[in-house]
C-alpha cells in the first residue's frame, strides 16, 4: 500500500468531493445558453487542477476536453461524479456511476422528495442502491461542492474569481446561487469551502460539520437549516466542539412559522419539526449565533470571517458618527444588543482635545460633523484612533466613515486598521454604498475592518463577534 493509500484510508469522507484528483461532469454542455455550460468552465476559469471528463452523448469534445458518451466509457478511474441531467435521467446515471466504481456523486436535479409521491418513491430507490452499494452521494436537488483553494466550484452562475478566506457554508438549498455574483464581487465574501445539501438522501448536516470542524482552514462556520439530519443530538454536540475550537458558527433556520414549514416540505422535502424557541435556546447553550434573517445570515459570516482571530471578551465600545443624532441612536442600538458606550479616561480626553472645537465636547460618543467644521477630516480621525487604540476601558470602535473616504490615499485608509492591529476590533459604516465596493472599502476588508451600509448592521457584528468570543 502507498502513502498516499495509507492517507486516503484515514481521511474523512467528504475529502475526495472537495479535493477530486478527477471528476466526471454528466450532462456537460457546449452550448453556453444552458446552465450547466457554466459547470466545466467554471472548473477552467478557476484553474482546477484535476483532471475532467466531461459526459454528454451528443459531443466529441467540450471546451477543448475530449468528451465521453457515458461514464462507462472514461477510461481512467474517476473519483467523483456530478450528475448534471435531468431527474428523469438521474437514476440511470447513478447505476452507471456504481457499476462504473465511482464512489463520489453529486445529484444536481431536483424532482424527488419535494416533488410528491412518485419522486420519494424515485428517491427512496435510489437512497437503495447508496446504501447496497456504500457509495457517498450529495443531493439530490443540490449544487456542491466549492473548494476556493483547488479552484473547485460547482455553479450554474458564471463565476471569474472567488476570494479565499477562512468562511465555510452549508446550505440545505441552494439559495445562495443565484447571488453568487453579488456575494464573491460587490459583498466581499471571502470563502474557503461550501457544501449544498438539497434533500440530504445520504449525506447530511451532520457529516459536513464533522468535516469542516477538522478542517484547519476553517474558521467561521454558516449553516443555513431547513431541518437537522444525521440527528439532533449529534449536531448540536458538533456545534459545541467547534466552539471549543474556537470556530465560531452562525446558523440560520428557516420553517420558524407553519407555512414556512409546510414551505420547505414542498421545497426540499424537509419536515421542519420542534419548539422554535427550544432551538433558540440550544444554539446559545452550544456556543452558536443564530442569525434573524437572511441579510443578517450574510452580514455576521462575512463580519466574522474578516474579524479573523479579534475577540471581544468585553462589550465597551467606543463611538463616532457625523450627526450627533446618530451617535444617540447607535448608543441606543449598543444597549440593545448586549453592548455599553465606553468610558474615556482622563488622559485619553487630553489627547482628544486637540481636535476639540472651542469649547469641551463629549469623548464618547464623538462628534465627527462638529469637530470637522474646525479640523481636518485624517487628522481627527487618526488622533481619535489613537486615543482609544490606547484607552484600556475601550474594547471596541464603531465609526462612520465620511464618503470623502473615498478619496483617501491608502496611508490614510490605514488608520482604521491600527485599532484591528492593536487587538479592538472596529466596524464602520458608510451610507449608500450598497450599490457597489469602492476600492478602499475592498482594502479595508482585506485589512481586517468590515464596513457596512449602515450603523444597525455595524453595531450587530460587534455584538455577534461578542457573544461567540464570551461563549
Amino acid at each position: 500500500m502507498s502513502p498516499k493509500d495509507v492517507h486516503r484510508k484515514d481521511e474523512h469522507f467528504l475529502t475526495r468531493f472537495f479535493e477530486p484528483e478527477s471528476v466526471a461532469i454528466v450532462g456537460a454542455s457546449n452550448n453556453p445558453a444552458r446552465i450547466n455550460y457554466q459547470i466545466v468552465a467554471n472548473l477552467i476559469r478557476l484553474g482546477f487542477q484535476g483532471r475532467i471528463y466531461p459526459v454528454n452523448p451528443s459531443e466529441k469534445e467540450i471546451m477543448g476536453l475530449k468528451a465521453y458518451p457515458s461514464v462507462k466509457h472514461i477510461p481512467e478511474t474517476v473519483e467523483l461524479a456530478v450528475i448534471a441531467v435531468s431527474y428523469a435521467v438521474t437514476p440511470a446515471v447513478l447505476k452507471e456511476c456504481v457499476e462504473k466504481g465511482i464512489r463520489r456523486v453529486t445529484l444536481i436535479a431536483g424532482g424527488f422528495s419535494e416533488a410528491g409521491e412518485e419522486g420519494r418513491k424515485v428517491q427512496a430507490e435510489m437512497a437503495r442502491i447508496v446504501r447496497q452499494s456504500g457509495i457517498r452521494v450529495i443531493g439530490p436537488n443540490a449544487l456542491s461542492p466549492i473548494n476556493v483553494r483547488a479552484g473547485f466550484c460547482i455553479s450554474f452562475h458564471p463565476i471569474e474569481s472567488i476570494k479565499t478566506g477562512s468562511l465555510s457554508l452549508i446550505f440545505q438549498s441552494g439559495l445562495y446561487e443565484p447571488r453568487s455574483g453579488w456575494l464573491l464581487k460587490d459583498f466581499n465574501y471571502h470563502l474557503n469551502k461550501l457544501i449544498d445539501l438539497g434533500n440530504k438522501m445520504d449525506v447530511n448536516e451532520v457529516d459536513a460539520l464533522s468535516y469542516l470542524i477538522d478542517d484547519p482552514e476553517t474558521h467561521v462556520i454558516g449553516i443555513h437549516l431547513e431541518s437537522i439530519g444525521g440527528g439532533g443530538r449529534e449536531f448540536l454536540r458538533l456545534i459545541r466542539k467547534a466552539s471549543r475550537q474556537g470556530k465560531r458558527v452562525v446558523v440560520l433556520k428557516s420553517g420558524r412559522s407553519e407555512a414556512g414549514a409546510r414551505a420547505a416540505l414542498s421545497h426540499t422535502g424537509a419536515l421542519v419539526q420542534g419548539n422554535d424557541r427550544i432551538f433558540d435556546g440550544a444554539m446559545e447553550q452550544c456556543g452558536a449565533l443564530r442569525a434573524r434573517s437572511l441579510e443578517d445570515f450574510f452580514d455576521l459570516t462575512r463580519a466574522l470571517e474578516r474579524f479573523g482571530p479579534l475577540s471581544l471578551e468585553n462589550n465597551r465600545v467606543f463611538i463616532a458618527t457625523f450627526p450627533g443624532g446618530e451617535g444617540v441612536i447607535v448608543t441606543d442600538l449598543l444597549e440593545q444588543e448586549g453592548l455599553r458606550i465606553a468610558d474615556a479616561g482622563g488622559a485619553t480626553v487630553d489627547k482628544l482635545r486637540a481636535i476639540f472645537p472651542a469649547w469641551d465636547i463629549p469623548a464618547n460618543p464623538w462628534d465627527l460633523g462638529l469637530t470637522m467644521q474646525f479640523h481636518n477630516t485624517g487628522i481627527i480621525y487618526q488622533t481619535i484612533i489613537n486615543a482609544m487604540v490606547a484607552e484600556p476601558d475601550v474594547d471596541a470602535l464603531a465609526i462612520q466613515i465620511h464618503p470623502e473616504a473615498l478619496k483617501f490615499p491608502k496611508e490614510l485608509m490605514g488608520i482604521f486598521c491600527e485599532a484591528s492591529r492593536a487587538g479592538k476590533p472596529i466596524a464602520l459604516w458608510l451610507a449608500g454604498m450598497d450599490s457597489g465596493r469602492h476600492e478602499n472599502l475592498m482594502w479595508l476588508e482585506e485589512n481586517g475592518v468590515p464596513v457596512f451600509p449602515s450603523p444597525e448592521k455595524a453595531v450587530r457584528a460587534l455584538a455577534a463577534l461578542h457573544r461567540l468570543s464570551r461563549s
